[in-house]
């Protein structure tokens, strides 16, 4: 074979090559997202750019699903990036001038802001961080830790205002008392209740429609923030009726004068969620 046409044939496999090499080493030019709908769309982006993802509707199941007055309702970003995120800090949070605590503060953004996530560090101590486009053109870094993935919406008690999965609202019962339900439904999400701090029962009060407390089995305690607050977090496992395995996460807070006891209702997968949400309270 002419060594001129030996020349063409291996431009053609050097060629071939190198497409084989983009497809084996470019996974994230192909995006799926899940749509609200629940019906998959598939897109290719162009090189160097990065797709826009599509949000997805998550509820989390229970029991196989068979439990959906545990579960906790929410709409959340797939895990890519770029995606959008919310801040669930009670007092905001500061964004840097690098992906550290102790580089410079260019600004604070409100809790329930609404960010655009354009790229991501994980740092040797573990801590992620998230590169954001600002207003006046500026790329700042804040901490993941003080955004969640899905939107949040105010909700308040004459004694509590917490961010919640947008749907969830509360709904007034007797004095100091109320709860938070998910699109005025039956599913509960959180109790609240709030007096004198020389009022307060020794244990926070048992829900109708809870078991009692002595079906309630213990599991590992930890220590909370509730806004800028310090509390325990007590972890319960019950059965509600129909067998359906549930969480109890129950929080006492005492200021000088009041007391708070929240009580969250929720499915183990949905335990995460607690953290996001006493990190957004603030006591009245």
């Amino acid at each position: 074979m002419p060594k001129l046409e030996l020349a063409a044939w291996g431009l053609v496999i050097a060629l071939l090559g190198a497409e084989v090499g983009l497809a084996v080493f470019q996974p994230w030019d192909h995006h799926v997202a899940l749509s609200l709908s629940g019906s998959h769309t598939s897109s290719l982006a162009p090189p160097n750019r990065s797709p826009s993802p599509g949000p997805t509707t998550l509820v989390t199941p229970s029991a196989g699903g068979k439990c959906p007055d545990v579960v906790v309702r929410r709409i959340e970003q797939l895990d890519t990036i770029p995606r959008s995120a919310w801040v669930h800090a009670s007092d905001g949070v500061n964004v840097r001038s690098a992906p550290s605590s102790s580089a410079t503060r260019l600004t604070t953004l409100a809790t329930g802001t609404q960010l655009n996530l354009e790229s991501q560090q994980t740092n040797p101590d573990g801590s992620t961080w998230y590169r954001i486009r600002l207003s006046d053109g500026r790329d700042g870094w804040l901490s993941g830790r003080y955004t969640t993935n899905y939107p949040i919406n105010l909700a308040s008690t004459d004694s509590v205002k917490i961010w919640l999965p947008v749907g969830y609202q509360f709904q007034s019962g007797a004095p100091g008392k109320a709860e938070a339900h998910y699109r005025n439904g039956p599913m509960t999400l959180l109790y609240v209740e709030s007096g004198a701090r020389d009022q307060a029962p020794a244990e926070t009060t048992v829900p109708a429609g809870l078991p009692p407390r002595s079906a309630w089995t213990a599991r590992p305690t930890e220590q909370v923030l509730v806004g800028d607050l310090p509390a325990t977090d007590r972890v319960f496992g019950v059965r509600l009726a129909g067998g359906c395995p549930a969480l109890v996460h129950e929080v006492r807070v005492s200021t000088t004068t009041r007391y708070y006891d929240l009580l969250f209702l929720l499915d183990e997968p949905s335990s995460s969620v607690v953290a996001q949400l006493l990190d957004s309270a603030t006591l009245q």
